[in-house]
């Protein structure tokens, strides 16, 4: 009979056993948290609910999370942090990539946006920006997972929004904040150790042994190596 886990406490243990884990299963084999955890659990607005899981995990500073394997969604412990980071954050300073013609308007006007302010909800961001959900936010919303895919911003869990009177309205929104802001000590330890082929090798070494019968070039490519 396959085990559950059931409670916070389980998964945290199971993320920092394994390294990395994905949020929703992407790749059949690759242990993720909707897999390991029972339906019946989902969405209920409980403790025991995996969906808070994530926010409570962002926001304690136990696992990273977001958009931070390969541009999926999923955990990342301080162990595997640096290889992380190292596999994915460009070499080059943002303001060069910029004139470079590397990075798109709106992941430029994002990283501003967090360089001048440090954390923003999605809210804020699109109002800063001008578009709303549905009207000219997709080009927003590609751009906040590129930056958390690169490791310039993570999750910091989730927020009410305010409306004009100060009062909470509507559905909790994401929060990001920088990731040099939100990493707590020693999180990012040992980064320049890691040339970014050698990070990536090592983390599919860890993908590849925690997994079942999934291809190390899938997983490649799935992490975009």
């Amino acid at each position: 009979m396959k085990t559950y886990l059931t409670n916070y406490d389980e998964f945290l243990d199971r993320v920092e056993t394994l390294g990395f884990m994905a949020f929703s299963s992407f790749l059949p084999g690759l242990p993720s948290l909707a897999d390991e955890t029972p339906e019946n659990l989902w969405h209920t607005g409980l403790d025991t609910d995996p969906w808070r899981w994530k926010d409570r995990a962002a926001e304690e500073k136990r696992l990273a999370y977001g958009c931070i394997l390969g541009g999926q969604k999923g955990f990342v412990t301080q162990r595997m942090y640096p290889l992380f980071y190292a596999a994915f954050h460009p070499s080059e300073p943002m303001p060069d990539r910029w004139k470079s013609g590397l990075v798109t308007k709106v992941s430029w006007q994002i990283w501003q946006l967090f360089e001048e302010s440090g954390m923003l909800n999605i809210s804020q961001v699109r109002k800063h920006l001008g578009v709303s959900r549905g009207k000219g936010s997709s080009a927003a919303d590609a751009a906040i997972q590129k930056l958390q895919q690169e490791y310039y911003i993570t999750m910091d869990g989730s927020e009410q929004k305010i409306n004009a009177k100060g009062e909470p309205y509507g559905w909790a929104v994401n929060r990001y904040r920088r990731v040099l802001d939100w990493a707590p000590e020693g999180w990012l330890e040992g980064v320049q150790d890691w040339p970014v082929e050698e990070a990536r090798n090592a983390i599919l070494d860890d993908g590849v042994a925690m997994s079942v019968g999934i291809d190390r070039k899938d997983l490649s490519r799935k992490l975009g190596f």
